[in-house]
């Protein structure tokens, strides 16, 4: 896959695909890369429009497209490798119920799609798909940057993935989220116009700050860490949510 050019970050909502991707684009910025596009979009269709009027057509080696997604992609998309990445579906419908401030039925409804992702992924040829795991994201992060450079063939060294690691931890991430609150903030107060770029509008009870630099946006981080599911749903929910994800959780070895 010696012209592979596009890097599709595909996954289940709530499960790192965020830290992933700018990941994925920072590792081909350190080494030299020109990372396309340069302002994160906020929709899978304005992906798939970049990959099919920009990346499929680049002729430039040194350009690189790195696309972030929430759909499951073929298994031969040219000049393509996927990364994907899997999580405890329990923290997946806890996560979502909160950033997304939706019911129970809705963010089972997301953990679910987990399922669908997963055991087509799995099926993917191991040059192309790289499947990771969210819980590695917070227990081995350097490690896991190497780990998806050598699946890009990108030669990236310790030092460099530890500088990656740094930059894109959960502090500095609130941080880089808390500065656009703080921009789109006074540019309401000095009554100046917002780029629509620059906010997502849920509903008119849930609107967030955009960084088009990175994709994040307010609300993203979450202070749980894995497993505390557990400590935010009802006997009667754990249950629900034990029972839809048995076999789910002893194929991928989470139990």
């Amino acid at each position: 896959m010696s012209s592979v050019n596009t890097i599709w970050i595909s996954s289940t909502p709530r499960t790192g695909s965020m830290w992933t991707f700018n990941v994925a684009r920072e590792i081909h910025r350190i080494l030299g890369f020109k990372v396309e596009p340069s302002i994160v979009p906020q929709s899978d269709k304005s992906m798939f429009e970049i990959y099919e009027n920009n990346a499929k057509k680049e002729e430039n080696k040194d350009v690189r497209f790195i696309l972030k997604v929430h759909s499951i992609l073929k298994p031969d998309l040219v000049r393509s490798k996927i990364i994907t990445i899997i999580r405890d579906p329990r923290d997946i419908c806890i996560s979502f119920k909160e950033f997304m401030k939706a019911d129970f039925v809705s963010s089972l409804g997301v953990a679910k799609s987990l399922v669908n992702f997963s055991k087509t992924y799995k099926k993917f040829n191991s040059d192309y798909l790289f499947m990771i795991k969210y819980e590695d994201i917070e227990k081995r992060p350097i490690e896991l940057i190497l780990d998806i450079s050598k699946f890009l063939n990108l030669n990236l060294s310790r030092n460099q993935a530890e500088e990656i690691s740094e930059k894109f931890l959960k502090k500095k991430v609130i941080e880089i989220i808390n500065k656009k609150n703080d921009e789109i903030k006074s540019k309401i107060i000095k009554k100046e116009k917002i780029d629509k770029k620059e906010v997502v509008v849920i509903s008119n009870n849930n609107i967030r700050a955009f960084d088009t630099n990175t994709g994040f946006q307010t609300g993203h981080v979450s202070k749980r860490q894995s497993g505390d599911w557990e400590k935010s749903f009802t006997n009667e929910e754990k249950e629900i949510l034990n029972k839809e994800f048995k076999n789910w959780l002893i194929d991928f070895k989470y139990i």
